[in-house]
């Protein structure tokens, strides 16, 4: 008999979403707050619901894609060298083009964004020409003024993730991290956060593996001393890293189905050297024949990048679940 695998699905956080019900009004009250519009809000959770946005609700912006750990589970260690930073000719084509087109909602994310030696003073800059702004980080940086850097810069939400289970699984699945480090940098941000009174919300993202499902509750009790909410994720299998055992696998994987995606109806992405993929798996794909590309920052408008042909016909084919552009997301781990 064949090995049963186990599954994900986004049914499995339905309990979580109604146990933390008060921190999910917080945290869109906290948006609204900051002027993002009600109705991007819900085409960011639900864009089935509503015809496509005519401006990008989420514009994701990797700063760099250099990392400083190598996450079994991540196809990062594994993306050819050199790693690049975003240079200034990038960074300021992408803010003169803001000037002409501000968005609702950008994220800051990489590879590593801390690592980029100006990534503070690009935040603080890409701050005025949106509403919320937001970074993904591992805690890892060795400089403790990075702390007052990421309270100083414009930022609305701070996200660090880690992995539940303890020490021991932590570092064996996140070579180069130092757990000890992440604790360090983690009560100090949040300790600052609370002194200077900064506006932000701090959300720890607990990864999950299938070994490590029954120590969820416990660590998520202990980290939420130190932030203001603790959000688990199933470790979804990545075709691109040779890490597949004690992994999630997506139904539609197993299924060799077409995966429900929200991600073109949501998300456009900046990546280091200026260009745009068609989603962000298209981006960092480590074989260059499975990258593509819609544009290119330095010469395009955000609008015409989210308009772009190639990118509405992958929401209509999703919309209508038909189309051979739909060979794409097949087997897709990212949706």
């Amino acid at each position: 008999m064949p090995e049963k695998r186990p599954q994900t699905s986004k049914l499995l956080y339905l309990p979580w979403i109604i146990k933390h019900l008060s921190y999910y009004l917080k945290l869109n009250t906290h948006i609204l707050k900051k002027g993002v519009p009600l109705k991007e809000i819900l085409i960011l959770k639900y864009p089935f619901w509503f015809k496509d946005a005519k401006n990008p609700p989420l514009l994701s912006v990797d700063i760099t894609d250099a990392c400083n750990l190598r996450c079994i589970y991540c196809n990062n260690p594994f993306f050819p060298y050199p790693r690049t930073m975003m240079n200034q000719d990038v960074f300021k084509a992408l803010i003169e083009r803001l000037k002409r087109h501000p968005v609702s909602r950008i994220r800051i994310s990489g590879g590593e964004p801390t690592l980029h030696p100006q990534f503070d003073t690009m935040l603080k800059e890409m701050s005025y020409y949106c509403k919320y702004l937001s970074i993904i980080t591992n805690g890892q940086w060795q400089n403790p003024e990075v702390n007052e850097q990421l309270l100083n810069c414009g930022l609305s939400f701070i996200e660090l993730s880690m992995d539940a289970g303890g020490k021991e699984i932590y570092e064996k699945s996140r070579p180069g991290a130092d757990y000890d480090l992440f604790f360090q940098n983690l009560k100090q941000l949040y300790k600052l956060r609370n002194q200077y009174k900064v506006d932000l919300i701090i959300r720890i993202r607990l990864m999950v593996r299938p070994s490590t499902m029954d120590k969820e509750k416990e660590d998520s009790r202990f980290l939420r001393q130190f932030c203001d909410c603790v959000l688990p994720q199933h470790i979804l299998q990545h075709p691109e890293t040779p890490s597949q055992e004690d992994v999630f696998i997506q139904n539609s994987i197993l299924q060799n189905s077409l995966p429900v995606c929200t991600v073109p109806y949501r998300d456009l992405q900046i990546r280091p050297d200026g260009l745009v993929p068609l989603c962000p798996a298209k981006g960092c794909a480590i074989n260059p024949e499975d990258r593509i590309f819609i544009g290119d920052i330095q010469k395009d408008e955000i609008l015409d990048l989210w308009n772009a042909p190639l990118l509405k016909q992958m929401r209509d084919a999703h919309r209508n679940r038909k189309g051979e552009i739909l060979k794409l997301c097949r087997n897709c781990h990212y949706s």
